[in-house]
C-alpha cells in the first residue's frame, strides 16, 4: 500500500519522534534516579509452565504425547485431522455442559513448511433455532503468549480460558464454536501463519465427523485474536476458497506492524511494553531476520529477558516487562528495526493481493493506549474502503484497549450470528 511521505513519515523518522517522548510512567516507578530500566530488578516471577502442573490435573502440551507430530506429514493435506479426542471443558474447575472434541490437524507456517496444531470444537447441547444449518463460529482468543500451555486447547481443559464468557455467548445462541491454537506449538505470535492455522482449524472442524460439514462460518476476534481473524479474512480466497465464511468481526487489530513497531518498543506507554517483547520474540520464531536482529542487537541483559519470557503467558509477561521497554535492551534501535522490516511488512495487513472478500465488522478505540489507531489500523481501514471491501468500521470513543472490546461486545456477537445465518450485513460504513 503506497503512502504519501508528507503525511506518513518513514519508520525511521517515526522512531526518532517516538523516542524523544518522555517516559514519565517509567521514571515515576523507577526510584534509582537516572539509571537505565534494566538496572531496576523486578522480583522474579514463576512462569505458567512451572505453575500450572502444580495446580491443574491436566498435562501441559509439552508433556502430552497427543500433541506429537505425525510420523509422515505427507499423508495429510492442510486441514486434515491427524487424531482426535473427546475432553471436558472447564471454567475455574466447574465443568461446562458442552460436548468438546479436540482435533490435531495439519497446517503450514509462513514458509509453507508443515505444522501440526490443535483445535477445540465446542458443541452446545441445545438446538440451533435459526435458519439453515447450525453456524460454526471460529473464535480467535487473544493468546498473546509464548508458551504452549497458554494455548486454548490446554486452557479450555484446565479451566483457565480467559475469554470463556464471550465464547459462551455464541454457544448460548446454539452455534458451534471452534477455537484453534493459531500460533502453533512454537507460539509464533503475529505471523501470517496465524490466518492459515485459523482456516485449517475450520477445515478440521468440518472434516472431523461432527455434523458441521455444511455449516456457514463466522470469524470473531479482538486484539491478538483480531489479528488472527483479520489474517484469515485476508488469506481465505487464496488459501481456503472452499470455506463458506460469511463474515468476520475483528477489533483492536495491530494491522500495520511496520508503523506500530517503533511505538511498541519505545516504552512511551509501560502497559504496552509486553506487546513489543512478545511480537519480536514470536516473530523471531518464524522469520530468520528477526532472530538475527535479536542476536545482534539485544544487550546481554536483553537476552536474559528474552530467555525469561520464552514460556510465559500473557499475565506474567505483562508483569515481567512492565518496567522493561525493549528500547533499553537494544544496542542500536534504528538498525534493529531496519533488520526486522521485511518480517514486519510481511506480517502487516492491507496488501492489495490480500483484500478480504467477505463482509467485515471492524472496531478500534480512538484512544487505544496499546495500539494507537493512527499507527495500527487507520491506513489499512482506509485502504479496505478504497478497494470496495464490504466493511463497516466503528470507532469506540472515550475508551482504552480493554474497554473497547467490552463496550461493543454484544453488538459484534449479534452481528456475526445474524450475518453467518444469512442476514444482510448492513450498509458499508467506512
Amino acid at each position: 500500500m503506497q503512502r504519501s511521505t508528507a503525511t506518513h513519515p518513514s519508520p525511521r523518522s517515526r522512531w526518532r519522534r517516538v523516542r524523544t517522548l518522555p517516559l514519565v510512567a517509567v521514571a515515576a516507578l523507577v526510584t534509582a534516579g537516572p539509571a537505565a530500566a534494566q538496572d531496576f530488578q523486578l522480583p522474579p516471577l514463576p512462569n505458567e509452565a512451572q505453575v500450572y502442573p502444580a495446580l491443574v490435573p491436566v498435562p501441559t502440551p509439552q508433556n502430552d504425547p497427543w500433541y506429537d507430530d505425525p510420523a509422515d506429514f505427507a499423508a495429510f493435506a492442510n486441514g486434515d485431522v491427524i487424531r482426535s479426542r473427546v475432553v471436558q471443558t472447564y471454567s475455574l474447575g466447574i465443568p461446562i455442559p458442552v460436548h468438546t472434541t479436540q482435533l490435531l490437524l495439519r497446517s503450514t507456517d509462513a514458509h509453507d513448511a508443515p505444522q501440526a496444531t490443535a483445535t477445540t470444537v465446542l458443541m452446545p447441547g441445545i438446538p440451533w433455532l435459526g435458519p439453515g444449518a447450525r453456524p460454526l463460529i471460529s473464535y480467535q482468543e487473544a493468546i498473546d503468549s509464548l508458551g504452549q500451555q497458554c494455548n486454548p486447547s490446554y486452557t479450555l481443559r484446565a479451566g483457565l480460558q480467559k475469554e470463556i464468557a464471550l465464547i459462551g455467548q455464541f454457544l448460548a445462541a446454539g452455534a458451534a464454536v471452534v477455537v484453534t491454537d493459531f500460533d502453533g506449538k512454537n507460539n509464533t505470535i503475529m505471523s501470517p501463519s496465524e490466518g492459515r492455522m485459523v482456516l485449517d482449524g475450520i477445515r478440521a472442524a468440518q472434516r472431523g465427523g461432527l455434523g458441521l460439514e455444511n455449516s456457514p462460518i463466522g470469524l470473531w476476534g479482538y486484539s491478538g485474536g483480531g489479528n488472527s481473524s483479520a489474517s484469515a479474512a485476508e488469506q481465505r480466497q487464496h488459501y481456503a476458497p472452499e470455506l463458506d465464511i460469511r463474515g468476520s468481526a475483528q477489533g483492536g487489530i495491530p494491522g500495520d506492524k511496520v508503523a506500530i513497531a517503533p511505538f511498541a518498543i519505545s516504552g512511551q506507554q509501560p502497559q504496552a511494553n509486553f506487546t513489543g517483547w512478545l511480537a519480536i520474540l514470536g516473530l523471531a520464531r518464524e522469520f530468520p531476520e528477526f532472530d538475527r536482529a535479536l542476536q545482534q542487537y539485544l544487550t546481554p541483559e536483553g537476552k536474559q529477558v528474552a530467555e525469561d519470557l520464552r514460556d510465559r503467558c500473557l499475565y506474567t509477561a505483562v508483569g515481567t516487562t512492565f518496567l522493561r521497554p525493549v528500547i533499553d535492551y537494544l544496542t542500536d534501535p534504528d538498525a534493529a528495526l531496519a533488520a526486522a522490516h521485511a518480517g514486519l511488512a510481511q506480517a502487516s495487513f492491507g496488501k492489495p493481493e490480500n483484500t478480504p472478500d467477505m463482509p467485515l465488522l471492524m472496531w478500534h478505540s480512538t484512544t487505544d493506549q496499546l495500539l494507537p489507531a493512527e499507527l495500527a489500523i487507520t491506513d489499512i481501514a482506509a485502504a479496505y474502503c478504497a478497494r470496495g471491501v464490504d466493511m463497516r468500521m466503528f470507532w469506540v470513543p472515550m475508551s482504552e484497549h480493554i474497554s473497547a472490546e467490552i463496550v461493543p461486545e454484544l453488538g459484534t456477537v449479534a452481528w456475526l450470528l445474524a450475518v453467518t445465518a444469512g442476514a444482510d450485513p448492513g450498509p458499508r460504513v467506512c
